[in-house]
């Protein structure tokens, strides 16, 4: 079993989980409420960077995903992680 630690590692990485890997992580997600928090205000960020990015300038996605990226590790490093 994932611990809370590696799961956020696993859905803050790039990289493509392997089954096994997503299959963990959807078990450890419905036991664990704050992973499932976590996963969900990611996902909520996530998008809402997206929309946000889009409407205020019609930059490539690419920069757009970049500048998404960055701005996420400045929030987690600010908060510790």
């Amino acid at each position: 079993m994932l611990s809370c630690k590696e799961l956020v590692k696993i859905m803050n990485s790039k990289e493509e989980m392997s089954f096994f890997q997503r299959a963990e992580m959807r078990m450890h997600l419905m036991m664990c409420k704050h992973c499932a928090a976590y996963s969900k205000h990611l996902q909520i960020m996530r998008k809402g960077f997206k929309v946000l990015f889009s409407k205020i300038s019609k930059t490539e996605p690419e920069t757009i995903k970049r500048i998404e990226d960055q701005t996420i590790e400045k929030i987690k490093k600010s908060s510790g992680q």
